[in-house]
């Protein structure tokens, strides 16, 4: 069945989401619980009789039931108001970072991930300026230090990366990395001594993978920082977007995942 076929036979389920303000706003409100009308009309700044009427419809439509505290939602219902939830989150990161998804490459991001971008909405793009170039890489190189676990991804050569994760390892972080194979022989290259200690630490792991990846990221116990090529093809340097809370963590993570499952472990030099 084709896209267009698979829209034609939901049309009016999606119509339903962007016709009636009300109605989504009832929906969210009783997301996690029953409530009164007395109940919707605070929270929502809307006259009583308005929201009876709308009520009186997604009853008729099997997603609110009458419940001891006033009103619920049925499964269906139920159902609804989480993905309009998530539909909220997902228009909010797109239209708040909207230069950000615009001038970068995403291919580095895969589909399942890119259509849960909604769970970044605990986000800032740390961006450098004229007077300090390198902010996000001295706020980033920063939080690795205090780091208790880190995994991550890179194609490119962080200042000081190298040194961070070190001392994160050192201060018993538990450190997973995957480095491009021409980022691997240049570490190897200019840190031998440093990877060859690394190496012999049961906390630390490295992983080779030998395609081109557009993406540098690194999840932490406390944030993601995602950096990506810019639509021209070069890194940008100069600007992260860093997301926080245990949603974007857990993006994150799977987003590694992804890539390990494509790398190989380098267990000597």
């Amino acid at each position: 069945m084709s896209a267009s076929d698979r829209y034609d036979i939901g049309e009016d389920i999606l119509k339903s989401f962007t016709r009636s303000k009300v109605r989504n706003k009832i929906l969210l409100c009783l997301k996690d619980g029953a409530k009164s009308t007395g109940d919707l009309e605070k929270e929502m700044g809307i006259r009583n009789t308005t929201i009876l009427h709308a009520i009186k419809d997604m009853t008729d439509s099997d997603l609110v039931t009458r419940a001891e505290k006033g009103y619920g939602l049925t499964n269906l219902g139920k159902l609804q108001a989480y993905l309009l939830d998530e539909m909220i989150d997902f228009v909010l990161v797109l239209e708040r970072y909207r230069d950000f998804w615009l001038t970068h490459d995403i291919s580095a991001i895969p589909e399942f991930l890119l259509t849960r971008i909604g769970v970044l909405n605990k986000s800032e793009i740390l961006e450098g300026d004229p007077a300090e170039i390198l902010k996000t890489q001295d706020f980033f190189i920063s939080e690795l230090r205090g780091a208790k676990m880190i995994r991550g991804l890179s194609p490119i050569i962080i200042p000081g990366y190298s040194e961070a994760v070190a001392t994160a390892v050192m201060n018993g972080a538990e450190v997973d990395l995957i480095l491009t194979k021409p980022i691997v022989e240049i570490v190897i290259k200019e840190h031998n001594k440093l990877i060859e200690q690394l190496l012999e630490v049961d906390s630390f792991r490295l992983y080779k993978i030998d395609t081109d990846v557009t993406a540098a990221f690194t999840v932490t116990d406390s944030l993601l920082s995602l950096g990506l090529f810019r639509t021209d093809g070069v890194y940008d340097v100069g600007k992260d977007l860093n997301c926080f809370g245990d949603a974007a963590i857990e993006w994150g993570q799977e987003l590694f995942d992804y890539y390990l499952n494509r790398s190989n472990r380098v267990r000597s030099i």
